[in-house]
């Protein structure tokens, strides 16, 4: 019998660890695809999407291969704009410099690597302008977070 628990244990931590990694479960993954066919077959809103709770990602490979909206699939591009919308609602420019006003993935449900992915580029953009001595000018157009969800 104790062995059964011993045996458990490991397993029931690494589950939960998997669960709340951040990057979204299954389950969260199945609701966001679910939710994104409801948006391209016109029943949902695309911004009532962008402004839930609702969990929302993106396939990966748009990390590392730049993505010209006009010419992926609509699901993918939901999804982009979905996730790109609540990371622009939280930045700011200020003395030239991207302000990200969040801390944490969880803040605006999308996976850790996604908010990490953003928050290194706005590190990096702040590093190249700084390095330039701001020859280099940072913008961010007025209600760029609502640009977004345009088509």
């Amino acid at each position: 019998m104790n062995s059964i628990k011993v045996c458990l244990i490991p397993f029931f931590i690494t589950f939960c660890a998997s669960c709340s990694s951040g990057d979204g479960n299954k389950s969260e993954r199945s609701r966001a695809d679910s939710l994104v066919n409801e948006v391209i077959k016109g029943r949902m809103d695309i911004e009532s999407l962008a402004k839930s709770s609702e969990f929302m990602y993106f396939n990966e490979k748009y990390f590392h291969e730049p993505a010209d909206l006009r010419n992926i699939p609509k699901f993918d591009k939901v999804q982009i704009q979905v996730v790109t919308y609540r990371i622009y609602k939280h930045v700011t420019l200020e003395n030239n410099r991207y302000k990200f006003k969040i801390h944490q993935a969880k803040e605006i449900y999308i996976p850790n690597k996604a908010f990490v992915y953003y928050q290194r580029s706005f590190e990096e953009m702040n590093r190249k302008a700084a390095a330039s001595r701001d020859s280099i000018r940072l913008e961010l157009p007025n209600d760029y977070a609502a640009i977004l969800l345009k088509d």
